[in-house]
């Protein structure tokens, strides 16, 4: 009994995109995490959909990055201070400034032409990525077509998780793998979603819930006693795998969501915005 007991505080991790392209927004923490992601491989869900949808965005991200880069600026003194030398050391420290920032821009620029030489991001997600374990769908498993049937119904029927402007089943695929795996899952592990996408529940302050309809078909397609949770926030995962988090990684992660929920709420104010100035304008035209 008590060994059944510990197997239902075993947990499967499922990590959505999102969350893996944070890597690219963190400090030193970012190398660490996905050494412990690797070290607990066999703990993760793990599909070829996450892994494209990784590689189709990385370049984007990256280039943001650039985009955000500022060449730092000369300065022309008079010539009655040439000789003064204060000013001497600022044009020294520009020179400086202006060679070291060629060669960050270099190093992102090889990083996005040859990230398995350049991106340790990529080397270390790769890895993981190139693990085949129970928990791994690959284009190669013939399981694939099942869940690629089932995926395709869900989003035919409009079932979650699935955005408004969805026109593929990717989301579909990686919540009927993650159901898969948990109804498999031999010691009966409770299942955790790391993701910030809304298709998969809701936030209210720094709380993530799961869809009620995803409960609903989890409890009963694999078990009402197993626990199914959603987070933002991958060093949670990181704790149900009993590792330790610092508070620096926590103030991090917390300050990425942060970012990212002001921009979400920036873009929905700009939607209404919109739609209320075409409304306005629709009304003044009739």
């Amino acid at each position: 009994m008590r060994g059944t007991n510990r197997a239902n505080k075993q947990w499967l991790i499922f990590i959505d995109t999102n969350i893996l392209l944070d890597f690219y927004r963190q400090g030193e923490s970012a190398i660490r995490q996905i050494s412990l992601l690797e070290k607990h491989k066999n703990s993760l869900i793990i599909t070829d959909q996450v892994w494209m949808e990784f590689l189709k965005n990385r370049q984007q991200v990256l280039m943001g990055t650039v985009n955000a880069l500022k060449q730092p600026d000369s300065i022309t003194f008079p010539p009655f201070l040439s000789d003064y030398q204060p000013a001497k050391t600022v044009a020294g420290s520009l020179k400086n400034a202006s060679t070291n920032f060629k060669k960050v821009r270099r190093k992102i620029d090889n990083m996005i032409s040859n990230p398995a030489s350049h991106d340790d991001v990529y080397k270390g997600l790769l890895k993981i990525f190139s693990h085949v374990g129970d928990y791994t769908l690959t284009r190669d498993d013939e399981v694939k077509h099942c869940i690629r049937s089932l995926a395709q119904k869900r989003f035919t029927l409009g079932y979650p998780p699935r955005k408004a402007s969805d026109n593929s089943i990717g989301d579909a695929i990686n919540w009927e793998w993650i159901v898969h795996c948990a109804m498999q899952s031999a010691d009966k592990r409770n299942i955790m979603i790391v993701s910030r996408d809304n298709d998969y529940g809701i936030s209210v302050g720094q709380d993530r819930y799961l869809n009620d309809w995803l409960i609903k078909e989890f409890k009963e397609r694999v078990s009402t006693k197993r626990q199914i949770e959603l987070s933002p926030k991958l060093t949670v995962a990181l704790k149900r795998m009993d590792e330790q988090v610092s508070r620096s990684e926590e103030r991090e992660e917390a300050a990425i969501i942060a970012s990212f929920t002001k921009a979400a709420h920036t873009l929905e104010e700009l939607k209404i915005k919109y739609l209320i100035e075409a409304s306005d304008k629709d009304s003044g035209e009739v």
